[in-house]
């Protein structure tokens, strides 16, 4: 069947339908998960009063540090494992599944024993007040089962969204919460079990969640896959998690902002007592309603960002990180205001009417609202600086931002004014990090001023984009003039190739209406790249396709042919030599 097409400038149509493909069932697994624990506190509060949460939040410290563990294995392990996919070497993509996989599993393992035999010296470090620490120390023995199960459903979900099923993982934690939700009532109300049966409720809860995730394992269609333990060496594995741990600057942020919350729960409880340790909760929950926005955004951009980086296309990245950019501000910035004004709507939420609760969470509410349009920047850069491989910048932000400004501003400010300073320290940390990235990247464009084009750390793309669409038209002009000007004697065959190879990617995915072709300019070579949403299909292993002239012509000008599945993407590649 001979399909009628038209050419086009680049629409970035695919992006955005990826971009919102990754996006919105991100936002939903995370408003799942983070509504579901601001329902959850607000449950306790209920049932038992909004009073009795500060033992909960006295060991938060411990769940935060759970973030180093997802981190390096998810973000870290799933970014090497898609840009190995990018150079087509599934086998060392499929390695970095495995290890990390295998390494949330133990790692998870080694913590759970560790706070068994050491939960004493641990809330005796945080400082908790003699009147809740035995509350918090039966809370903590039966939340800690919790952080393995949670652990093992975030990293495995950034591998299931990078394999273009985002839904999988939403639904997952939408069960897992909406189960613990169930048996917050059961275990408080009809067991009468307290935070303890708060705790076991999230436990009972994530555990059906991982069971449910771990269909993905199952899967016949997933392009991740185990490779044997048999043949992994030891060497091997270890040289695995160096360089995970290298390319994944936001572990040492998620250590540093461990420690972060740690010092500042020890300085909450040292200057408010229990009172501090519930506002310091009220904080943090606060800013769950931007987090999960944030979130989304930053799982959304990162994997689309480090693949079309990996392949230079650098107008694609900068589509990307433009757009994630301008989301977070449309959402922060109202959140922020609002809480500045109605402070009191975080103070009912919580069900708090203590006096003395009420002033100290109030105010602390109305100087740090002032932080979250800064948070969320700065954690979006840095999740950006990593996924374009500057890691070095995003080290500088996440260090500054987790450790040194808050931490020793907060130390320091304490010290003056008492403890006003932790609320002005939290709201320092926010916001210098964004000064901080803007410096370093004007000095990078001076330094590099025939590489790095924009603030975005980005060069100028050495390629050819275009769309390919069903219809009737004719090549634009000045895309022929550059077609013309690359292959020279060869860009008919240019041209009768890739209408060859897109008429047959229509004809076998009915589905698919539009393919971005991209030429990327090299040393010796050319690549000229097919990108489709339709389902799996390889063009080049179709036998009859194989046979055609398309083909038959390509071979004779010695051009190679590859294949891949990224993002759900179909890719196909033609190098020229």
């Amino acid at each position: 069947m001979q399909i009628k097409y038209y050419i086009m400038e680049r629409k970035y149509q695919f992006l955005k339908d990826k971009y919102y493909e990754l996006l919105i069932p991100t936002l939903f697994m995370v408003m799942s998960e983070k509504i579901a624990v601001v329902i959850d506190v607000i449950i306790i509060g209920m049932i038992i009063g909004g009073s009795k949460l500060s033992p909960i939040n006295s060991v938060s410290p411990l769940l935060y540090f759970t973030g180093i563990l997802y981190i390096l294995f998810g973000q870290g392990g799933s970014l090497l494992a898609l840009r190995a996919k990018s150079d087509l070497d599934e086998e060392k993509s499929n390695f970095y599944f495995t290890v990390s996989i295998i390494g949330i599993v133990t790692v998870s393992l080694i913590y759970i024993v560790s706070i068994f035999f050491f939960a004493d010296n641990i809330l005796h470090m945080f400082n908790i007040p003699s009147n809740i620490f035995n509350q918090a120390k039966s809370y903590l023995f039966s939340i800690m089962f919790f952080y393995p199960l949670n652990c093992f459903i975030i990293v495995i979900s950034y591998f299931i969204r990078s394999d273009g099923y985002p839904n999988l993982p939403f639904y997952s934690v939408l069960i897992a919460n909406i189960t613990n939700i169930i048996f917050d009532f059961v275990f408080m109300k009809g067991f009468n079990m307290g935070i303890e049966g708060a705790a076991l409720s999230t436990v009972v809860g994530y555990a059906v969640g991982v069971v449910y995730i771990s269909k993905y394992l199952f899967s016949e269609n997933r392009t991740f896959h185990f490779v044997s333990v048999a043949k992994m060496k030891i060497g091997q594995v270890l040289n695995s998690f160096k360089t995970i741990l290298l390319n994944t600057p936001e572990v040492v942020g998620k250590i540093f902002f461990s420690i972060q919350m740690a010092v500042f729960t020890y300085l909450c409880s040292t200057y408010y007592g229990a009172a501090g340790l519930l506002a310091f909760l009220v904080y943090d929950n606060s800013e769950t309603f931007v987090y999960i926005v944030l979130s989304g955004i930053m799982k959304a951009m990162s994997p689309i960002v480090a693949v079309f980086y990996k392949e230079m296309d650098f107008k694609a990245v900068q589509y990307i990180i433009k757009k994630s950019i301008k989301q977070i501000l449309i959402v922060s910035v109202p959140i922020a205001a609002l809480f500045f004004v109605y402070p009191d709507i975080l103070i009912k939420l919580f069900n708090i009417t203590d006096p003395t609760y009420v002033e100290i969470v109030s105010f602390s509410i109305r100087i740090t609202s002032f932080g979250l349009i800064g948070r969320c920047l700065s954690y979006l850069l840095a999740n950006y600086a990593q996924a374009i491989e500057q890691n070095r910048i995003s080290f500088i932000i996440i260090f500054t931002e987790e450790f040194l400004i808050s931490i020793t501003a907060a130390l320091i400010l304490t010290h003056i004014l008492g403890g006003i300073g932790i609320w002005i320290a939290i709201l320092l940390s926010e916001t210098m990090p964004i000064l901080i990235y803007i410096g370093m990247a004007i000095h990078l464009q001076r330094s590099h001023k025939n590489e790095i084009k924009s603030i975005l750390l980005l060069q100028d793309s050495n390629h050819v984009n275009f769309t390919y669409h069903k219809g009737k038209k004719e090549y634009p002009k000045e895309i022929l003039e550059k077609i013309e000007t690359i292959f020279k004697d060869n860009a008919q065959l240019f041209l009768s190739s890739v209408n060859g190879i897109c008429e047959n990617i229509l004809e076998h995915e009915l589905s698919v209406d539009e393919i971005d072709i991209t030429v990327r300019i090299m040393k010796d070579k050319a690549v000229i790249q097919f990108i489709d949403n339709g389902n799996l299909y390889n063009p080049f292993s179709n036998d009859k396709f194989s046979e055609s002239q398309t083909i038959k012509k390509l071979r004779e000008n010695n051009c190679e042919f590859e294949y891949t599945n990224v993002l759900g993407f179909n890719k196909s590649y033609v190098r020229f030599n």
